[in-house]
């Protein structure tokens, strides 16, 4: 009989921020809450003062600043700390980065997948340099192979969407009876529910890191057409990522005359975060890779419909013409022409603002939790 299962995730908010984050901080902390065997296991920059749950182990990174180095030396540590309890315990990593190419695998573990790394290393970033794609694709190649490994030992794998769980099945070869969908959901204490939209104000609102595969210039493009049809158009985009690549998009901004009609927030809190979404008219969203998409229930959550490529992850939240419209990737004037429309036809926008809120509550938190734990349960003899 297993005694312990130690939930194992770099990513942890707020020490680290995105949708991985509050993923993995909304499952941990429910079953910290009511299970005294579990412990979770997360990385924290060496200077951490932060304080956590008793059942939360942190494990101080020196190069936590540093993506890739932190992840190697997290994992390291982790298997130097646990490596007794390799035998008889379980282990849930909550990505493959939580356990980077150490060749050591516990005799029990499994792996949540929100977002395939061959996904990443086959979408193309239309604005990436030669160098930049080549290196990337370099990295990738090696990441996916490795999350395949770690996919094919696991004893179940937890994907956060049924567009991951497809890519899980065709990409690595894995049974689909082995993969459980344990979605996303929206933290209605921060994010409370509103009431719906009754007015279009041509205000837009993006949230989101700002790195290519988030694909802000395609943002920039589609804002252009819209100013060219009426000058009150405002994009709002919340968020900070590389410096190198938002210093790009400042200067397609001004290239393109947009600087009145597109304006930075940087990093925000909650409660500004939530003014954000309460401000805007519609959320926009051209990401070309996801899992499943967080911020769109937290944009739905205030009653924005959403306008946004339909990709994997985010065709998991968006229903075409119900509460927003899915866009082909790259197509720039269908994109704008959903917007528009909207503008124009003011009881459509009030039905999907209608229809978002409605659909924030197919997913829940305490319902993905129970199907976690009921799998747990079911391997823990095994």
């Amino acid at each position: 009989m297993d005694k312990n299962v130690y939930l194992v995730s770099f990513e942890y908010f707020p020490i680290s921020n995105g949708g991985l984050a509050r993923y993995a901080k909304e499952i941990i902390d429910r079953l910290l809450v009511n299970k005294n065997s579990h412990k979770a296991i997360i990385a924290v920059p060496k200077d951490n003062k932060l304080k956590f749950h008793k059942g939360v182990i942190t494990i101080p990174c020196k190069f936590y600043s540093n993506k890739y180095l932190s992840y190697l030396e997290f994992s390291w540590k982790l298997y130097s700390s646990f490596k007794k309890d390799f035998k008889k315990d379980r282990f849930v990593f909550f990505s493959s980065f939580s356990y980077l190419f150490n060749p050591i695998l516990p005799k029990k573990y499994y792996l949540f997948i929100t977002n395939t790394t061959k996904r990443v290393f086959i979408t193309d970033y239309p604005e990436e340099t030669w160098f930049e794609r080549f290196k990337r694709k370099v990295i990738y190649y090696f990441l996916f192979h490795w999350e395949k490994y770690m996919s094919r030992k696991a004893t179940k794998i937890f994907a956060i969407s049924n567009s991951t769980k497809v890519d899980v099945t065709n990409q690595y070869g894995i049974n689909e009876d082995k993969i459980i969908v344990i979605p996303c959901a929206l933290n209605k204490t921060t994010f409370r529910l509103s009431k719906p939209k009754i007015l279009f104000n041509k205000k837009l609102l993006f949230v989101g890191r700002l790195v290519p595969r988030k694909n802000i210039h395609d943002l920039i493009k589609i804002t252009k057409l819209l100013v060219n049809t009426d000058k009150e158009y405002i994009l709002n985009i919340v968020g900070e990522g590389d410096c190198a690549y938002v210093e790009k998009i400042k200067k397609e901004i001004k290239k393109n005359n947009l600087q009145n009609n597109i304006i930075f927030h940087g990093k925000v809190t909650d409660a500004e975060l939530n003014r954000q979404y309460k401000s805007n008219s519609i959320f926009v969203f051209t990401s070309l890779v996801e899992g499943f998409g967080l911020v769109l229930l937290e944009a739905m959550s205030k009653g924005l419909p959403v306008v946004a490529y339909d990709v994997n992850g985010v065709r998991d939240v968006i229903i075409n013409r119900v509460n927003g419209y899915s866009v082909k990737s790259f197509d720039y004037q269908g994109f704008s022409h959903g917007i528009l429309s909207l503008n124009k036809n003011n009881h459509i926008y009030q039905q999907m603002s209608r229809n978002a809120l409605k659909r924030v509550n197919d997913f829940n938190w305490d319902q993905s939790v129970k199907d976690l734990v009921i799998e747990l349960e079911k391997t823990q003899s095994k």
